[in-house]
C-alpha cells in the first residue's frame, strides 16, 4: 500500500501543480484585462487516516483556486467619458439582453469600458448591458415601471432598473425663471420721464422672447414706477409684488391683429364673461356703435381703431383712463390693454377668424387681464349695489391728508337732501340722483380731488344699467382713506378691490405705492415688484404662472435694499450695468458627466444639463465566493450572499470614477516567480512518480 500511497500522492501533486499552471496561465494571458481579477491557488494536505502507528499511509495534495474578487486594481485615466470604474468595493449591475426579461439574468462586473451600441445603450467590451436607475430631471429616482407609484431602489429588476441608453435623452431647452438687471435710473429725471431695459428670455419651447422692463418717474421724489407690456406673440404680462401671498403690480393685455376679421366675426371685451359687450365686425355702415365696419376700402389699422373707439363708446369703464385701451404705439394693427385699478379685464378672441375660419390675431381663445390691488392702484374703486339705495342717515366718510393737513369729510345718505348742491347731504331719492350728487359732493368739498374735474367718477361697471361705481384717482402728495362703515345696509354696501363679492371695507387707502423707491444716497430702499407672469404664448409654450403643469413665473432681481448692487439714483445718465438670466434655446445632446454617486448628467450644446440616470453599486457579504463566468462578470452563489444595491459613495459602496478603467489586479513578475516554483514542484512529483514505479519494478522482480 506504502508504495502505491507514494504514486498516487505523486499523481496528486502533478494535478495540483497543473492547477497552478492552469491560474497562472489565465492570470498572464489576461494582465490586459479590464477589471480582471487574478487567481491564486492555494493547497492543502489529503491525508489517509494512519492505521498503525509503525506505518504510514501516503495522501498527497489538493489546489484550492481562489479568486481575489474583492481586490482593488489600479485605476487609470481614459479619454471616454463612458468608461467608468469604482473606488471602492462593489460591481456595476449588467445583463446580456438590453431590454431584460425574466429569462435574462443579472450579473456583476468591474469592466467598465463602456460605449454606446448602435441603438445608443451603454454596452463594454464583454457584450454587457450597463443597468441604471431611471431620474427625473431633478436627481430623484423614479421606477422603470411607470405602474409603481414607490421606489424600492434595492430589486435588481427591470421594474426598478432599465438599461441606459443615451440616444433617447434627445435635447432640452430651459425656460428662464430669474431676471437680473443693474441700471442707474438718473435721479434729475422729472414727473413722467421713461427709461428702459431689453431683456431676452425664453419660453419652455426654448423659444427667445423680448420684454421692455420700463421705468418711469413718479410725481413723487425718488420714486419711480415699473411697468412691461406684453412681448410680442403673448396675451397676458401681470407683475406681482414680493409679497408672501403675492399681488398684483400691474397688468397689461395685448391683441395683434394680422388681417382684417371676416365679416360677423365677433370679439367680447369687457370685465366678465358673461356680462363682456360683443363687438361685430360687419359689412357697410355699422347700425350700433358694437359694430365696426371692414369693407368699403378699409384698412386693418382703421379697422383696429374704430374697434378700440367703439369699445371706449360702449363702456364707460374703458374711459375711466385712456390707457385701459389703446392701439399700441408704433403698432397700429395692435390693442394694447392696461389695468389702472378698475377691474379685471376679460377678452374673447375665439370668433375672430377670417372667411375660412382661421384666426386673424396671433392670440387666440380668452384671457384676463388682472386687477390691480388696491395698494398698487390708480384708481380706488367704491362700487354700489344698484338694487338698493343706503338707509336714511348712513355715512360715508373721507378722511385726508394734503401737506401734513388732515380734514374729515362726513357725507350722509339723506331723504332731505333733493337738490344736488353738492354740499355733505347726500341724495337717495333714486340711484342714479345718488351716484351724481356723491361724484358732485366730493369734487366740491375736497378741492384736491375737483381739479381737474376728473379724479372723481361715476360710471357702470360690468355693463349695469346706470353708474353704479366711484373712481377716486391718486394725486400726489395727497392721501384719503375712505371709511364706509357707516353704511349699514348689506344689500347696498360698497366692495372695492375686485369685481367680487360685496363687503364692508373701511379704511380703503386711496394711494399708489411705487414700484420702487430709493433713499436719499440713491439706493434703493423699497421694490414692490418680485416677478412677471405671462401667459398665452402664440407658439404654444407653456405659461408662466406658478400653476401645475404650467412654468414658473420669472423673478425680477433689481439688487438690494440699501446697497448699489442693482438698480441706483445718482446724478449721473441713465446708464444700463448689467442684465443676466436664466434659460436656454434648445440645444442638442452633447455628452454626460457622471458623478462620484454615480449620477449621469446629460449635457447639452447650449448649456444646459439633465440628470438622467443614477448609477447603482451592488455590494456582497462575501464578494471572493461570486461565481466567475465568461466577460469577466460574476454571478451570486449562496456562499456569496445576497447582493445590496446601494448609491455609489455611500456605506461600503465605492465611489463611481469617470474616464477611468480598473486594470487588472495581476502582477507578472509574481506570476513568473510562482511559474518557476511551480514547474519545479512539478518537476519533484514526477520524480516521486518515476522513483516509486522503479521500487515496483523491484518489487516484481523478486518474484
Amino acid at each position: 500500500m506504502s508504495l502505491y500511497g507514494a504514486l498516487f500522492s505523486g499523481v496528486s501533486g502533478l494535478t495540483a501543480q497543473s492547477s497552478a499552471m492552469g491560474a497562472i496561465s489565465d492570470n498572464i494571458t489576461n494582465v490586459s484585462t479590464i477589471g480582471y481579477k487574478g487567481t491564486t491557488v492555494n493547497f492543502q494536505t489529503l491525508v489517509t487516516k494512519q492505521s498503525s502507528a509503525t506505518f504510514y499511509s501516503a495522501g498527497g495534495v489538493q489546489s484550492k483556486p481562489r479568486q481575489s474578487t474583492d481586490l482593488q486594481g489600479l485605476l487609470q485615466a481614459s479619454t471616454s467619458q463612458t468608461d467608468i470604474s469604482i473606488s471602492g468595493g462593489g460591481f456595476f449591475v449588467v445583463n446580456e439582453a438590453n431590454v431584460p426579461g425574466v429569462s435574462d439574468p443579472y450579473l456583476y462586473t468591474r469592466a467598465g469600458s463602456f460605449i454606446q451600441d448602435d441603438q445608443g445603450y451603454l454596452k463594454n467590451v464583454q457584450g454587457y448591458y450597463l443597468q441604471g436607475w431611471p431620474t427625473n430631471p431633478s436627481g430623484t429616482v423614479i421606477p422603470a415601471n411607470s405602474d409603481l407609484s414607490v421606489t424600492n431602489q434595492n430589486i435588481i429588476s427591470s421594474d426598478y432598473l432599465e438599461s441606459i441608453n443615451l440616444n433617447r435623452v434627445g435635447g432640452t431647452a430651459a425656460a428662464t425663471t430669474t431676471v437680473a438687471i443693474g441700471a442707474n435710473l438718473p435721479s434729475s429725471a422729472v414727473s413722467g420721464d421713461t427709461h428702459k431695459t431689453d431683456v431676452q428670455f425664453f419660453n419652455s419651447l426654448g423659444n427667445a422672447n423680448n420684454m421692455s422692463v420700463v421705468y418711469t418717474k413718479s410725481a413723487t421724489g425718488n420714486q419711480w414706477n415699473l411697468n412691461i407690456a406684453p412681448p410680442t406673440g403673448t396675451a397676458v404680462t401681470t407683475l406681482y409684488d414680493k409679497a408672501t401671498t403675492a399681488a398684483v403690480y400691474a397688468s397689461g393685455g395685448l391683441v395683434e391683429f394680422n388681417a382684417i376679421p371676416a365679416a360677423n366675426s365677433t370679439i367680447k371685451i369687457g370685465f366678465a364673461s358673461g356680462t363682456a359687450t360683443t363687438y361685430t365686425f360687419v359689412n357697410g355702415a355699422p347700425a350700433t356703435t358694437a359694430e365696426i365696419q371692414v369693407d368699403g376700402g378699409k384698412t386693418l389699422s382703421q379697422v383696429v381703431t374704430a374697434l378700440v373707439a367703439a369699445v371706449k363708446a360702449n363702456d364707460d369703464a374703458f374711459n375711466v383712463d385712456t390707457n385701459r385701451i389703446h392701439v399700441k404705439s408704433g403698432v397700429t394693427t395692435a390693442i394694447e390693454f392696461t389695468e389702472t385699478g378698475v377691474g379685471d379685464i376679460y377678452v374673447n378672441l375665439s370668433n375672430v377668424l377670417n372667411s375660412n375660419g382661421a384666426a386673424v390675431t396671433s392670440q387666440t381663445g380668452t384671457f384676463t387681464v388682472a386687477q390691480k390691488d388696491n395698494a398698487y392702484s390708480d384708481y380706488t374703486m367704491l362700487r354700489f349695489n344698484s338694487a338698493s339705495l343706503p338707509a336714511n342717515g348712513e355715512t360715508l366718510v373721507l378722511t385726508t391728508v394734503l401737506a401734513g393737513t388732515t380734514t374729515t369729510t362726513t357725507l350722509t345718505f339723506s331723504d332731505a337732501e333733493l337738490v344736488a348742491d353738492a354740499d355733505n347731504q347726500i341724495r337717495r331719492d333714486t340711484f342714479a340722483n345718488m351716484m351724481t350728487d356723491l361724484e358732485a359732493a366730493i369734487e366740491a368739498l375736497i378741492p384736491t380731488l375737483g381739479t381737474p374735474n376728473t379724479r372723481v367718477r361715476a360710471f357702470s361697471m360690468d355693463g349695469v344699467a346706470g353708474n353704479d361705481t366711484l373712481a377716486i384717482a391718486t394725486v400726489k402728495d395727497f392721501t384719503n382713506t375712505i371709511d364706509a362703515s357707516g353704511i349699514a345696509l348689506a344689500a347696498s354696501q360698497p366692495k372695492y378691490g375686485d369685481n367680487g363679492a360685496y363687503t364692508d371695507p373701511s379704511a380703503i387707502s386711496v394711494a399708489t405705492a411705487a414700484g420702487i423707491t430709493f433713499s436719499a444716497d440713491g439706493v434703493p430702499s423699497a421694490f414692490n415688484v418680485g416677478a412677471v407672469e405671462i401667459l398665452n404664448f402664440s407658439d404654444g409654450a407653456q405659461n408662466m404662472n406658478d400653476a401645475n403643469g404650467e412654468g414658473d413665473r420669472i423673478a425680477l432681481d433689481f439688487g438690494t435694499v440699501g446697497e448699489a448692487n442693482g438698480l441706483t439714483q445718482f446724478g449721473a445718465e441713465f446708464t444700463p450695468t448689467f442684465i443676466t438670466q436664466n434659460g436656454s434655446k434648445f440645444g442638442t445632446f452633447a455628452g454626460v458627466t457622471i458623478g462620484q454617486d454615480g449620477l449621469v448628467t446629460a449635457l447639452f450644446d447650449n448649456g444646459e444639463t439633465r440628470k438622467i440616470f443614477q448609477i447603482p453599486v451592488a455590494t456582497f457579504t462575501n464578494p471572493n465566493q461570486l461565481e466567475s463566468k465568461s466577460g469577466n462578470v460574476w454571478s451570486a452563489t449562496q456562499a456569496s450572499g445576497d447582493y445590496t444595491l446601494r448609491v455609489a459613495d455611500s456605506g461600503p459602496a465605492g465611489q463611481v470614477v469617470q474616464s477611468a478603467l480598473e486594470a487588472s489586479t495581476v502582477d507578472i513578475g509574481a506570476e513568473f516567480t510562482n511559474m518557476i516554483v511551480v514547474q519545479r514542484a512539478y518537476s519533484a512529483s514526477t520524480k516521486i512518480i518515476t522513483t516509486a514505479d522503479q521500487m515496483l519494478e523491484e518489487l516484481m522482480r523478486t518474484k
